[in-house]
């Protein structure tokens, strides 16, 4: 496994964290949207994927030969 820092920094505030919301998860998901919610202008949405889907024309495909 690799050593990465700052993940492992991330998982160390994450542990803070959960502990302070006595290892709830309940609380826990409250407490990061109550974060959101409070930082919505720092939290970046996934967009929505598009479907792409190219169907061919009738006059474009071939018969098996």
């Amino acid at each position: 496994m690799i050593h990465d820092p700052i993940i492992e920094e991330i998982r160390k505030i994450r542990h803070e964290i959960e502990a302070e919301c006595g290892n709830d998860a309940d609380k826990y998901f409250q407490h990061i949207q109550e974060i959101q919610k409070k930082h919505k202008h720092l939290v970046r949405r996934q967009p929505k994927p598009r479907l792409q889907m190219k169907i061919p024309k009738l006059e474009d495909m071939t018969a098996p030969a």
